[in-house]
């Protein structure tokens, strides 16, 4: 398996662990919103290098969305991603530099969700490729 893709998945391992502690202190909110920012961050790099390409060395997943749509790629939740791209894409600084971050819950759930997706699809490509 890719580095990415173990990694991508260490990720959210940890932002599922962080989110079962958000009410005990806001510093969780905190990392389970960085850990799912770089979750899917690094699953659409690994889709980039699946692809025969390198990613862009950027944490923006727009530009990995982008990169994946000019390979004519299959990006999983696409239309959820582009949608909420700025709210995670604000994750990976906010989270570590704004002492007033603020997350909706329900944003995280939802990005809880692609990013579930999003890794399972690239498992499916480790799959394909043994």
């Amino acid at each position: 398996m890719s580095k990415l893709l173990a990694r991508a998945k260490t990720k959210r391992f940890n932002a599922e662990n962080c989110y079962y502690k958000m009410g005990v202190d806001d510093a969780y909110v905190d990392d389970c919103c960085f850990n799912l920012q770089q979750a899917i961050e690094l699953s659409l790099k690994y889709l980039v290098e699946m692809h025969g390409e390198n990613y862009i060395e950027n944490h923006d997943i727009r530009a990995q969305m982008k990169k994946l749509k000019e390979l004519n790629a299959f990006i999983p939740c696409e239309k959820e991603l582009r949608l909420l791209a700025s709210t995670i894409n604000s994750w990976e600084t906010e989270t570590r530099y704004n002492e007033n971050f603020m997350a909706l819950v329900e944003d995280i759930d939802d990005v809880r969700k692609i990013a579930d997706e999003v890794i399972k699809y690239c498992d499916s490509l480790v799959i394909e490729k043994k």
